[in-house]
């Protein structure tokens, strides 16, 4: 089993988009993939064909029973699915409180899961940023195989990266030289700002920074007004062709675990 976590270092910078569609260029390339979304938000649900209209999740299950087995849910094209759900706002206040234990919770029963599938068995969990700090205290039993943090070539995220610094270099160690990674997204190669600033980050981040760069595309906006991934929406587009990659890298990085 692999496990990966996706997070972004700041609002907008795309961790939904990113976690929906490198789970299901997996799924293409033959993985068997279950993905957990951890953010109260509750819109990654989108990008996987679940309706609007669906608000339960495990985040809930837990809250109150502690089942959560009940909220799985299956995209429309084979990936598999915990969504959050929708929190009233006295279980959102103890979720909150207790995020990080019921975080520990949740990935150290999933890393008993055992599937039938013969394919190989990934989990992608999207995390949100005050997670960073959560992922430097794991133990090893809900360690993840690789932590992709998700820029943007523009000024807020290196200013945020910037702040951040300080936590990126205790998580970078010889020993995690291959887990923390990251990656840059909404690239516009057209734009003299966005070369600029990807020339920054590759400065600055050198062999933590992913090779694959995803570019700003429209269609991933629209695949996700029609509720699906821009794989099904749009195979030619350059942001189909973008996370093809991302899953292969991915791939790659983690032949050797």
């Amino acid at each position: 089993m692999k496990r990966v976590a996706i997070v972004s270092l700041r609002g907008g910078a795309g961790s939904n988009t990113v976690t929906a569609h490198l789970a299901q260029s997996l799924v293409q390339v033959q993985k068997d993939v279950l993905v957990v979304d951890t953010d109260p938000v509750n819109v990654l649900r989108l990008n996987l064909g679940m309706p609007f209209s669906h608000t339960d999740g495990w985040a809930s299950g837990i809250c109150d029973s502690g089942d959560w087995f009940a909220s799985g849910f299956e995209s429309p094209h084979g990936v598999a699915f915990l969504p959050f759900g929708q929190l009233s706002q006295s279980f959102l206040s103890r979720f909150t409180a207790q995020r990080a234990l019921y975080l520990s919770e949740l990935v150290n029963s999933l890393s008993r899961v055992k599937r039938d599938d013969e394919r190989e068995h990934w989990q992608l969990y999207h995390l949100v940023a005050s997670d960073l700090q959560w992922l430097n205290t794991l133990n090893a039993s809900v360690q993840f195989d690789l932590v992709l943090v998700v820029l943007t070539p523009d000024a807020a995220s290196y200013a945020v990266l910037q702040h951040n610094m300080p936590l990126f270099d205790g998580s970078a160690g010889p020993e995690n030289q291959t887990t923390l990674k990251f990656v840059l997204n909404q690239f516009q190669p057209e734009t003299e700002l966005s070369r600029d600033f990807m020339l920054v980050m590759k400065n600055e981040l050198g062999p933590l920074l992913s090779p694959v760069v995803l570019h700003r595309d429209i269609a991933l906006m629209d695949s996700a007004a029609n509720l699906t991934t821009v794989q099904h929406y749009s195979p030619g587009s350059q942001a189909a062709r973008d996370y093809q990659s991302l899953a292969l890298w991915c791939i790659a990085q983690l032949s050797s675990h």
